[in-house]
């Protein structure tokens, strides 16, 4: 990966006590991990507006961007690559209110060797931290 910051809009989406996640896998430090919805902001294109077209594109969903809740920078390793973003956390809400009947399910993300589908789920926000399950950016805990 080239050594530049990506921009990410992340969405804080809640049920309750609970958060939408997605989940992923890093086979270098054979863990699994959450992460908020969202995705690369693109050149020219709001953060707000990046965070709607990615929760379209991975939930097929229309949303609601409400205001911006945080900025964390993000210095970490994936998949034994260094990497370092800035990621702009808003909260947001889906309009489609059957997504918040469900409990899990997949989310499609197109890449350039095709289509991955990645588990999404509500989780508890007290299901993450020290000793229990993974979610990052790490300072995300602070806002929970």
């Amino acid at each position: 990966m080239a050594e530049r910051i990506r921009i990410q809009a992340l969405a804080l989406i809640r049920r309750g006590d609970r958060i939408l996640v997605e989940s992923g896998r890093d086979d270098v430090k054979d863990e699994t991990f959450f992460r908020l919805l969202g995705g690369t902001v693109e050149f020219g294109e709001r953060g707000a507006d990046s965070l709607r077209r990615e929760l379209r594109e991975e939930l097929g969903a229309e949303s609601d961007v409400g205001r911006l809740v945080a900025t964390i920078e993000n210095l970490f390793t994936y998949e034994g690559e260094w990497s370092h973003e800035l990621c702009l956390v808003y909260e947001c809400s889906l309009r489609d209110e059957g997504i918040y009947a469900r409990d899990e399910w997949g989310a499609h993300e197109e890449t350039p060797s095709g289509v991955v589908t990645h588990p999404v789920s509500w989780r508890a926000t007290e299901s993450f931290g020290a000793g229990r399950d993974t979610l990052y950016p790490e300072q995300l805990l602070d806002l929970l």
